[in-house]
């Protein structure tokens, strides 16, 4: 046991002295710039092209609205096939005991 001692005390007495560990500066300089993110350009829309997309978006929105409406009142009849078919279809969900 006195050895492992000894020895402790040897490492210890030899560590007396002994300063932080310093680094390259051109190293230290090359770890941070690879840490460091890009900066991302701006990019400018041309108001031409901003007016485009917001017409497309319009044109989209208007026809989803259209096609609600018109689906609406062509479901008020009895003999819509799209409803026997969705009733058809979902049938399995009034068979499910949770």
């Amino acid at each position: 046991m006195k050895t492992k001692e000894e020895w402790v005390d040897r490492a210890m007495v030899s560590l007396d002295g002994a300063g932080r560990a310093e680094i390259n500066p051109f190293v230290r300089e090359r770890i941070l710039q690879g840490f460091s993110w890009p900066v991302k350009e701006q990019v400018n829309l041309k108001p031409g092209l901003v007016w485009k997309i917001a017409a497309v978006i319009l044109l989209l929105i208007s026809l989803n609205v259209f096609t609600m409406v018109y689906y609406h009142k062509s479901s008020a009849g009895s003999n819509n096939p799209v409803k026997s078919v969705a009733s058809e279809y979902f049938s399995y969900i009034d068979h499910y005991n949770l």
